[in-house]
């Protein structure tokens, strides 16, 4: 007989384009987003099993417990029997679910967990051939589909051409995947000369192993017109030549128009059920730092909230078609009269997804078939999230002085009153001088101030 009905083992392994894991220091920080879903412990028929690239810090976990969640003592204590904590001993520069696979102690731990439980799944970030071949060795299923599925279809073309399935709004440009210059060039010449006349466009490596807009590369067609070479008339590339060339013909790239005046860069978050069930299940407008996320506001701008809502029912229709379950993001930029034009499909959990499943703890509630999230009252609480990387002050304090500054200073978030503010990643702190904070209240103005106080609160010396 099972120990337990449901066992969820935790593995945020990100596996992007080793030119991402080598800018962005505090990546193998970020597998401590997952404690977001340590929530579901208030069932104690759940077992959790967390695996981070390193240890999780004593007060980190307390202060989930207490202070997200609000479990009692007798709560806390029934979640930490059935709650297991793994790191991998190698401190190898490599991906989490690869380090995972390679020591037969963890794997041999989480077959064990998995064979105590009815049913076990696998809660990662992204799909990866690692997690594919883990899952089939310990028995689990796994949340967000298989590589083979995400590599067609999580790809720049292989999202736009589900897109444009859809029928959703997209930029100029086609799904075609290219893989040399001259067919680049021609795309390129294409929408220069077509009914809106690019005057930029965008280069996309196809592969969905890169993100945060590393890979892409930004072109202005007259000057590409006048010396006819690619990466001469490119305004932004962050990558050497030779690489994107090696990439290019290895991997493709999608083309379309680059929109010029961008106001706002919302997302839709969807969910697609074992049954094949599509859901909405959150906007947010995403706050971008040279073209990467870098926080969110929820929920999204009331006018578009119906445009991005219908985007993601169509979008998942016909991903649920082709066999895709588990979650889904689409990112949109709002520029001139066209409204929300879809630029990307994101097959796995996407910047803001942690940040909502944070949000509904602290609230005590779901977010609701119309987008919004509302305290037990009724009442419509707003959230503003962002990312604070401040080495030399962050440097200097810990996951406990951090919080414990905040709840002096009456900033913490406090159930009670509805608003304040809740850290993420606190793990991150003394080595990368990174964390995240997220500041919800009943209005958008009073988050902003919260989210402000705290940021001062943590930079002071």
């Amino acid at each position: 007989m099972a120990d337990f009905g449901f066992t969820r083992i935790l593995i945020y392994a990100f596996n992007y384009a080793d030119r991402i894991l080598q800018e962005v220091s505090y990546l193998q920080y970020s597998a401590e987003r997952s404690l977001c879903f340590l929530w579901d412990l208030r069932d104690p028929a759940v077992r959790a099993v967390v695996v981070t690239s390193e240890p999780v810090d004593p007060y980190t976990l307390e202060y989930h417990f207490r202070d997200v969640f609000q479990f009692d003592d007798r709560m806390i204590e029934s979640a930490r029997e059935r709650l297991t904590l793994l790191t991998p001993s190698s401190d190898q520069p490599r991906p989490l679910d690869d380090l995972v696979l390679g020591e037969d102690r963890i794997v041999d731990a989480l077959r064990g967990a998995a064979q105590e439980s009815a049913r076990t799944s696998i809660v990662h970030f992204m799909a990866s051939h690692s997690l594919d071949t883990l899952a089939r060795r310990i028995g689990a299923d796994l949340e967000e589909g298989h590589r083979s599925f995400v590599a067609r279809w999580g790809s720049k073309a292989g999202g736009k051409e589900i897109l444009l399935r859809a029928g959703v709004a997209v930029p100029d440009g086609p799904a075609e995947e290219l893989r040399s210059e001259e067919a680049v060039v021609r795309e390129i010449e294409r929408l220069a000369s077509g009914p809106r006349r690019a005057r930029r466009v965008m280069v996309k490596l196809s592969p969905d192993t890169y993100a945060a807009s590393i890979g892409n590369v930004l072109v202005d067609c007259a000057k590409l017109g006048s010396t006819g070479d690619l990466l001469a008339a490119a305004e932004v590339i962050r990558m050497p030549s030779d690489d994107f060339y090696r990439e290019l013909a290895s991997g493709g790239a999608i083309v379309e128009e680059f929109l010029d005046d961008v106001a706002s860069s919302p997302s839709g978050l969807g969910d697609i059920g074992a049954d094949g069930t599509v859901r909405f299940v959150a906007s947010h407008d995403q706050v971008l730092s040279g073209g990467q996320y870098w926080g969110c506001r929820f929920p999204a701008e009331e006018r578009w909230r119906p445009v991005i809502s219908d985007a993601v029912l169509r979008t998942g229709a016909v991903l649920a078609e082709l066999g895709h379950r588990g979650t889904f993001g689409i990112d949109f930029v709002v520029a001139g009269e066209r409204g929300p034009l879809a630029v990307e499909i994101n097959l796995r959990k996407v910047g803001p997804s942690h940040v909502l499943r944070y949000a509904e703890a602290l609230v005590g509630t779901e977010v609701g078939d119309d987008g919004l999230l509302r305290r037990s009252d009724g009442r419509p609480m707003y959230y503003v999230h962002g990312r604070l990387h401040e080495p030399e002050a962050l440097g200097r304090i810990d996951p406990r002085t951090a919080v414990e500054r905040l709840r002096a200073e009456g900033l913490l978030y406090h159930p009670d009153k509805g608003e304040g503010v809740a850290l993420h990643v606190l793990g991150a702190l003394k080595s990368c001088g990174f964390v995240e904070l997220t500041a919800l209240a009943p209005t958008f103005e009073a988050a902003d101030a919260y989210g402000k106080a705290a940021r001062a609160s943590l930079l002071r010396d």
